[in-house]
């Protein structure tokens, strides 16, 4: 449990803007594997870090932000 709670804190500590929109894999605080299939990334992490438990996360797309000024 510990390591996805450690790989939650690199996450939440870097810039992943050029993930957005993708699912990333964690694992020791890098990015092991990133996709905009989660299986893709899935079968991945299954076959080359069948041992550790990475942290799987669907990175936010930005959302403009409109603004009426009148």
């Amino acid at each position: 449990m510990q390591d996805i709670v450690d790989n939650f804190e690199s996450l939440s500590e870097k810039e992943f803007s050029e993930y957005a929109g993708e699912w990333v894999a964690v694992v020791d605080g890098k990015v092991v594997a990133h996709n905009k299939i989660f299986k893709e990334v899935y079968e991945f992490i299954k076959e080359h870090y069948s041992r550790e438990k990475p942290l799987n996360a669907l990175i936010p797309e930005a959302t403009p932000v409109v603004l009426s000024v009148e």
